[in-house]
Parts: C-alpha cells; structure tokens; sequence
C-alpha cells in the first residue's frame, strides 16, 4: 500500500503550484453580448446558458452578460463590438434575416476578430439532419440547439466555441453553467491522454541506457502536477473560485484514495518485472481519470463517489487505459520508423589502404 509519506508528498507538491494566474483569468472581465429582435429569443439563451444542469435551477445572471436589442444603436453597437463573445439567437422559420446580417457586418468592421455565434433554435433539432439557415453569415459561425433537450449545447456548441474563443475553457464553464459538464469531461480525458503519454514517453526510455533516467520520483511529481492542476481547473469551471489550498483541503477525503490506488498501481508497476510499459501507461490514465471523475462528481453534487462506484470506474479506467497505451505506444514507434526511413544515409566510402613502402634491397657484398 502507498504510505502515508507519499501521500503528503503529493499534497506538498500541489501546494507549491503557482495558480494565481488560472484564478485571475477567471476573475478578469469576460463581457458576452447576446442580441435579438425578439426578446424572447435572447431570453431563452440566457436562461438556458444559466441553467445549472446538475439542479435544473437558474443561476444568478452574470452581471459580463447583457442582452440587446435589434437594431443596435450606436452606442450598443461599440459596446458589444468589445465584447469577448457575441450570440445572435434566431427561431427556426424566419425568413428575413436582413437585420442579423446587417449587424454582424457592423460589428466586425468595428472589430475584425469579434467571435460571433449565430444560434438556430430548433425543437426537434436532436432527431433532424442539420440545415443551415444561411450558408455564409459574412464571418459569423452557426450553430442547431434543441430547446427541448436536456443539454442543448453539448453537442455541436461547445467545440465551436473552443475554437472561436481557445484556451477560455476555464472561462466559458465559470460564467455558463451549461457548459460545465462537456468542458469538465474533456478536461479529464484530455489530462489522462497528457499523462498517458508522458508515462510512455519515460517507459520507452528507460529501455535506452543511454536515457536512464530515475524514474519513479520523477513520474510521480510530474503525474501529480497535472493531476492537481487538473483538479483545480475543474474547480474553477464549475463556478468554485477559490485558492488551490482551499481546494486541496476539501478534496482531500474524497481524492485520498484515487491517489492511494494510483500510487499502490505505480509501485506494482515498478517492481514486477515483466509487466512492460502498457501497464505503466494504464496505471497513468486511469489514475488521472478517476481523479478527475471524483472532483467532477464532487463539485456537481457535492458528494463522494461511493467505494464500489470508485472501483467500477476504475476499472473501466484501467481498461481504456490499456488500449490508449497500445495506441500510444504504437504511434511513438511509428513516428520514430518514420525519421529513421526519412533520415537521409550516408554514403559509405571504402576504407583507404596505404601503400606500404617496400623494404630496402639488401646488397649484395661483393667477394
């Protein structure tokens, strides 16, 4: 079993991450504009942005969120053309879209890179094959929900605003509750796979003597950084602003034991010959992603994964874990064929023999 040293020492590792900067994107300013002609187009999105998924309750309408009207004036038109997102809701069967057109064109000549979203609603979206409104909307994106799904955006909204609005993921989940639940997810898949094929990175060198490297000490500090900056964004995207050891303090019952298993799996790992890399590389993906299941599950419902929930999903975990490891490791050897066949050879030239001089003629004394 892990000791109880281990455990400290990755607490004492997640105490010494600099988090300032995540808590202060999430403090900063994050103005979103949503703009309509009809106020209950632009109502409904509100709403349905602010609805907490997990209580079906309406959250507090952040005060970054504001709603306008069709045709904007001028004032509102500078305003939300400074905007870090702009939503422009549309009900399904509208024919003249003339005063939508009009404003995004105004807005991005005011702004060129002003992300905008025009979103179709559409009951029955969920069953129907996608049809845009428009083909081109001059620069803006477009996007179906279905008001009558449970999670209207999971789907096709939240990757276009991951590539509208990069890196904001952070952001996105603390201010629109209904995102929540797809950016906690990808976070936690996306921080296993980062795991994963940092351990198949070290695993495959450790197979080179010439890159032996002490590798238990060094994977575990690296693991639990990205384990505990993991948990700490999905904190932050859960509506939770808090410091990191505010954090830590209240995860520590609940995160006790994904680290034990994680830390009891790595040693096994590291001690049994014969187990090879894939278990190595599972044991990293499974113990990140149950890691960020539990800090997920626990800002969501505010309750412990129970001791059988945690072992079903661990062992699923261990499972997808050692597919990705094949995976992962099958690429890394192809990647590295690859430069090897790429590399251009170098011509051998044949070996320089030097004459050897002759020995001296012996002469001969004359009788």
């Amino acid at each position: 079993m892990a000791s109880v040293t281990s455990l400290s020492t990755a607490w004492s590792i997640l105490t010494e991450l600099d988090t300032r900067p995540l808590r202060e994107l999430v403090q900063a300013p994050f103005p979103v504009a949503i703009l309509s002609r009809e106020q209950a187009d632009r109502q409904w999105l509100a709403d349905a942005l602010r609805t907490d998924p997990f209580t079906g309750q309406l959250t507090p309408l952040s005060p970054q969120i504001t709603l306008h009207q069709l045709p904007l004036g001028k004032n509102d038109a500078l305003w939300v053309a400074q905007a870090r997102l702009v939503f422009i809701p549309v009900a399904t069967g509208r024919e003249d879209l003339a005063q939508e057109e009009q404003a995004i064109a105004r807005l991005l000549h005011l702004n060129a890179h002003l992300p905008i979203v025009v979103v179709q609603i559409r009951p029955g979206a969920g069953k129907e094959f996608y049809t845009p409104m428009l083909n081109v909307w001059m620069g803006a994106r477009e996007i179906v929900v279905d008001p009558e799904e449970e999670e209207p955006f999971s789907a096709e909204f939240t990757p276009v605003l991951k590539i509208l609005v990069p890196e904001q993921e952070i952001q996105l989940g603390f201010h629109f509750p209904a995102f929540r639940p797809t950016l906690a997810k990808q976070l936690v898949r996306q921080t296993s796979m980062t795991n994963a094929t940092y351990a198949a990175t070290t695993g495959l060198a450790e197979l080179v003597p010439a890159l032996l490297i002490p590798g238990n000490m060094a994977d575990f500090i690296v693991l639990t950084k990205n384990q505990g900056l993991m948990a700490y964004k999905i904190a932050l995207l859960m509506g939770n602003d808090v410091a990191m050891q505010e954090m830590i303090g209240e995860l520590a019952g609940v995160l006790g034991g994904g680290f034990l298993w994680r830390e009891t799996a790595r040693r096994l790992v590291g001690f049994i010959p014969g187990w090879g890399i894939i278990p190595k590389v599972a044991v990293a993906y499974a113990g990140t992603y149950i890691i960020g299941e539990a800090t997920y599950y626990w800002y969501a419902y505010h309750k412990r994964l129970s001791a059988e929930q945690m072992r079903a999903m661990y062992a699923r975990a261990m499972a997808e874990g050692k597919q990705k490891a094949a995976e992962i490791i099958a690429a890394m050897k192809r990647k590295r064929a690859g430069r090897k066949e790429s590399a251009p050879r170098k011509k051998r030239t044949p070996p320089k023999f030097r004459k050897k001089n002759p020995p001296p003629r012996q002469q001969s004394n004359p009788q």
